[in-house]
């Protein structure tokens, strides 16, 4: 993948082994850690690659989804904010986790994991 502005749909990299720094400076990272019944679910941007966190490049914001359905959004501002989140998490083994975060030039990135 080239170093140009992705826009449009959401980009979602299968392979992160084979992923070039571009792709890994965007694609959301998803820790899990269980306690219990409970979830803590980390997200981090750049986790490999840092992200830039600068008044023109940044992340604007960072949301949650279980299935299709919406369970965190985190909205970050430009340089001050960091791109890392973290909820506790209240849902089934097996559900389906979905981290979506969205670049002020290179638009919808995602990753997705099973709870264990």
């Amino acid at each position: 993948m080239s170093d140009a502005p992705i826009l449009g749909t959401v980009n979602m990299v299968t392979d992160l082994e084979a992923a070039t720094d571009f792709e890994k400076k965007h694609t959301p990272h998803i820790d899990i850690d269980q306690a219990g019944d409970t979830y803590h679910v980390t997200v981090t941007v750049g986790h490999e690659v840092p992200h830039p966190n600068q008044p023109d490049h940044f992340i604007d914001w960072i949301e949650l989804y279980i299935g299709d359905a919406p369970i965190a959004r985190f909205d970050l501002s430009p340089v001050v904010t960091s791109p890392v989140v973290s909820v506790a998490v209240d849902a089934e083994a097996g559900a389906v986790l979905r981290a979506v975060e969205h670049c002020n030039l290179h638009g919808l990135w995602a990753a997705e994991t099973t709870l264990p």
